[in-house]
C-alpha cells in the first residue's frame, strides 16, 4: 500500500486538516446501516419469526433433546446466571462439536476477530484516548458479548470516525506508553486466544465444555485486565520524552513503541492466516463428501433461511453468520476509512488510492482472511502513523526557525 515517498515534497503540507464532512457523514451512515441491519438480521427479524422459540425452550427446560444437562447456577445471581446459561446454550452446538459445519465457522469467528480485539485494545492505550481508557475498552467488551459484535463494532467505529474527525487527533497521541506496548501481545495471547481455543476443546464430559463456554465470555476484559497489570508492575508514562521524540525525528529513528506493536500485528496476522489456510483446505477436501454435507463452504459460511428453522444449533448458526458479516464487514470499511486519513495527510506519493486500497481488502479477505487483512492494515498504519507525527514535529521546528 506504499510508493516512493518524497517526504521533502509534501512536508510543509503534514500539517493535518480535518477530514471533510461529507467522507465522515457518508461512513457513519455505512456504519450505521451495518449496525442497524445486523440488528435486524441477528435479532428482531428472526426472534419475530419465532426462529428462536425451540432454543428459548431448551433453555428454560435446561435439557437439550440429546438429553444433556444444561447448567444453570452459575453465581447466585438470578439475573447473571440467566445470561451465562442463555449464552452457554448458544455455544454450545460449536462449542461441543454437535455440528461440525457450526463449530468451524464459530471457531473461524472467534480466532479472526483477535484482530479487532487487538485493534480496541491498541487504540485504547493511545495518549488520546488513554483517560479510562480499560473501563470503557471493558464496557464495549461487554456490551458486544451481549449485543452481538455486528451490531455494536460498527458503532464503536462511528465514535472513532468523529473523535478522529478533526484537526487534532492525528496531530498528536499516537504514541503508547512502552509497557502498554509490550503488554499488548502477550495479554491477546493469554487473555483471548487462549480461552478461544479452550473452549473448542472435545473434552469427554460436556459441564467442563460449559465452564469454557462462560470463562470465554470474559475474554476480552481479561486482555485489559493483563494489562493494567503490566503496566502496573512495570508503569511507564511514555513509550519516549519529549527530547528523545525529538532525537528520533531528526535521525528518522522509530519510535520504541513501534517495534513490539509490529509484533503484534504480525502474530495476529500469522494466526489470521493460518486460520483461514486450515479452514479453507477442509472444507476444499471435503466440500463434496456426501459424508460431510456439514462442511462444505455453502453451509459454513452462507447463512440461510431454511436451515434457521430446523432446530436450535441451526438457528444459532444463523446468528453467528450475520454477526461475522457484520463485525468484518465494519472492521473493513475501517481500515478504508484509514487509508483514505492517510494519503490525504501523508499524499498520493505515500498511500495508494481508495480503489487500490478496496481491491486489496476484497482479495485479501479472500485469500488471507479478513482477520490477517485488518492485522496488516494496523501493521501498515501504525509505521505511516509515525511517519506523520515525525513530518508534523519537523514542520514545527521549521515554522519556529
Amino acid at each position: 500500500m506504499s510508493k516512493k515517498s518524497t517526504p521533502t515534497a509534501t512536508l510543509l503540507q503534514a500539517a493535518p486538516a480535518p477530514r471533510p464532512w461529507p467522507v465522515t457523514t457518508v461512513f457513519t451512515l455505512l456504519l450505521l446501516a451495518i449496525s442497524g441491519g445486523s440488528w435486524w438480521t441477528m435479532r428482531a427479524e428472526p426472534g419475530a419469526a419465532g426462529v428462536f422459540d425451540t432454543h428459548l425452550a431448551e433453555v428454560q427446560a435446561r435439557v437439550f433433546p440429546n438429553g444433556t444437562r444444561l447448567k444453570s447456577e452459575w453465581t447466585g445471581n438470578g439475573v447473571a446466571d440467566w445470561l451465562l446459561t442463555e449464552l452457554a446454550a448458544a455455544f454450545i452446538g460449536g462449542a461441543a462439536g454437535w455440528d461440525h459445519g457450526v463449530r468451524l465457522q464459530q471457531s473461524y469467528l472467534l480466532v479472526h476477530f483477535a484482530a479487532v480485539v487487538g485493534l480496541l485494545g491498541t487504540e485504547a492505550c493511545r495518549v488520546t484516548t488513554r483517560v479510562n481508557s480499560q473501563n470503557s475498552t471493558s464496557m464495549w467488551a461487554i456490551v458486544y458479548q451481549l449485543v452481538g459484535g455486528a451490531v455494536i463494532c460498527p458503532l464503536y467505529f462511528i465514535a472513532y470516525i468523529w473523535a478522529s474527525a478533526g484537526k487534532s487527533y492525528f496531530a498528536e497521541g499516537r504514541e503508547i506508553p512502552l509497557s502498554y506496548a509490550k503488554a499488548l501481545l502477550p495479554a491477546l495471547l493469554l487473555g483471548y486466544l487462549v480461552p478461544t481455543i479452550a473452549m473448542y476443546i472435545p473434552f469427554s464430559d460436556i459441564l467442563m465444555t460449559q465452564y469454557m463456554i462462560v470463562v470465554w465470555q470474559f475474554a476480552p476484559v481479561y486482555v485489559n485486565v493483563i494489562l493494567f497489570l503490566s503496566s502496573a508492575i512495570s508503569p511507564t508514562p511514555s513509550a519516549r520524552t519529549a527530547g528523545a521524540a525529538a532525537a528520533a525525528a531528526a535521525s528518522s529513528e522509530l519510535p520504541r513503541d513501534i517495534q513490539p506493536l509490529k509484533r503484534l500485528y504480525s502474530a495476529l496476522f500469522l494466526v489470521s492466516v493460518l486460520y483461514h489456510a486450515g479452514t479453507t483446505i477442509t472444507l476444499l477436501l471435503l466440500n463434496n463428501n456426501p459424508q460431510q454435507q456439514q462442511l462444505s463452504f455453502d453451509y459454513v459460511f452462507v447463512a440461510s433461511w431454511e436451515r434457521r428453522a430446523l432446530n436450535s444449533v441451526q438457528a444459532l448458526h444463523w446468528v453467528f453468520q450475520w454477526d461475522l458479516y457484520g463485525i468484518f464487514g465494519s472492521s473493513l470499511l475501517w481500515c478504508l476509512l484509514e487509508i483514505y486519513d492517510l494519503r490525504r495527510l501523508l499524499g498520493a506519493d505515500e498511500v495508494v488510492g481508495l480503489l487500490s486500497a478496496l481491491v486489496f481488502v476484497v482479495l485479501g479477505t479472500g485469500v488471507l482472511g479478513p482477520g490477517a487483512v485488518v492485522a496488516a492494515v494496523l501493521y501498515w498504519r501504525e509505521e505511516k502513523l509515525a511517519l506523520l507525527e515525525t513530518r508534523l514535529q519537523m514542520a514545527g521546528r521549521m515554522k519556529v526557525a
